[in-house]
């Protein structure tokens, strides 16, 4: 499979795609983590957390505590993917996932979930996967979060980066419908 329909097509796709990644982090209740956002980062850091989000092992932690931890992770990590790829579908060129999209996002996230550190089975990454996809479907359907991102989208791609603080303002009209 080509993932390379995954990367971005220009600037506004980006921002557009940082913007969704963002929206993730609030709907997860995650912006305690998150550190700054910003379009000149190297791919794959566009969104950065702090040191709090990174698992960190810890022999006296209990296994059960410790897979919870790499599950809440690994579920992020496929919403910013999910979020992503919606936004900027379903929000920049207002339509549903192409197929091909969703068969490249899906085999990304499999390929993600099987190297991460959980090395999750692929039924508990479909599992994750699923529920992301059905969640962001409906967030992405929502007008306020069409205006939300919209407006995130074009504040990134003028300013750059925002902090942590600077996300969580800008998407404060959104958070009442999470």
């Amino acid at each position: 499979m080509d993932n390379n329909i995954l990367k971005y097509i220009d600037e506004r796709d980006k921002s557009y795609g940082v913007a969704g990644m963002a929206i993730a982090v609030v709907a997860y209740d995650t912006e305690d983590m998150l550190a700054s956002v910003s379009m000149d980062a190297e791919p794959g850091h566009t969104i950065e957390f702090g040191s709090e989000f990174f698992y960190n092992a810890n022999p006296r932690m209990s296994a059960k505590i410790a897979w919870n931890e790499l599950i809440k992770h690994f579920r992020l990590a496929t919403g910013l993917m999910v979020a992503n790829t919606m936004s900027r579908n379903y929000v920049q060129h207002r339509r549903r996932l192409p197929d091909d999209t969703a068969r490249a996002l899906r085999e990304a996230v499999y390929n993600y979930g099987a190297d991460d550190e959980a090395q999750l089975e692929k039924d508990e990454i479909e599992a994750v996967l699923q529920r992301n996809i059905e969640f962001f479907d409906r967030l992405f359907q929502m007008q306020a979060v069409h205006d939300a991102t919209h407006a995130l989208a074009a504040d990134l791609v003028e300013k750059r980066s925002f902090s942590a603080a600077e996300i969580v303002d800008r998407l404060a009209s959104m958070m009442r419908y999470l």
